[in-house]
């Protein structure tokens, strides 16, 4: 008789216990544009995700060698990176549409160098760098395909400080310093991205 009674309170906490959580890992591509595009991962249950993003932005190459016009040259090199870390809080909306609300903290750098010649004159040339960390806000939408593909879109207001410096080597040499604070509330686009989600 004790047995039995021990054996059936030792099966109250296991029965009182709520079902595993369903965890999901996410592998994505984000874009708003051909050329500003990036990786996301997301790992979480169906309500919250933690997520990492690594953003390349607007990566860009001119290159324009001796115009009939005036024989000019013009070179110019464009490339940015940066790093978001945060969360989104998964909003069901009806059947397998979701609203994502959520936040990230993170930083971006972008490079410039612009050198602009004509033939016989001095080069105009200039480089510029920024770093920008910043706190985002995220507004979006899930579409869920079968379980594991997901397709998406969001925009991301975005609280930013910006600092960097401008160099210009010729005609005259100067150095100008950038150190501001913006907030962007509407951006350029809304981010698309596309994923493949699997989990247990």
């Amino acid at each position: 008789m004790i047995i039995i009674l021990l054996a059936g309170c030792l099966s109250i906490p296991v029965l009182a216990q709520d079902k595993p959580v369903r965890r999901f890992h996410e592998f994505g591509i984000t874009f708003s544009s051909l050329n500003n595009f990036g990786l996301r991962y997301k790992y979480g249950s169906e309500k919250t995700r933690f997520r990492f993003s690594l953003l390349s932005l607007n990566l860009a190459s001119l290159n324009e060698y001796g115009r009939k016009v005036d024989s000019s040259e013009h070179k110019q090199q464009y490339y940015g990176a940066g790093l978001r870390i945060g969360f989104d809080k998964r909003i069901p909306l009806f059947s397998t549409f979701t609203l994502l609300l959520g936040g990230e903290v993170g930083v971006t750098y972008d490079y410039l160098h612009d050198k602009y010649e004509i033939k016989g004159s001095t080069p105009n040339e200039s480089t510029r760098w920024t770093v920008s960390p910043g706190i985002s806000f995220i507004f979006g939408v899930n579409y869920v395909v079968k379980d594991h593909l997901v397709l998406g879109a969001e925009i991301n207001p975005t609280l930013s400080y910006t600092y960097g410096i401008t160099k210009t080597k010729a005609p005259t040499e100067y150095e100008r310093t950038t150190n501001n604070i913006g907030f962007n509330l509407v951006t350029s686009g809304a981010g698309l991205y596309i994923a493949y989600r699997f989990g247990k």
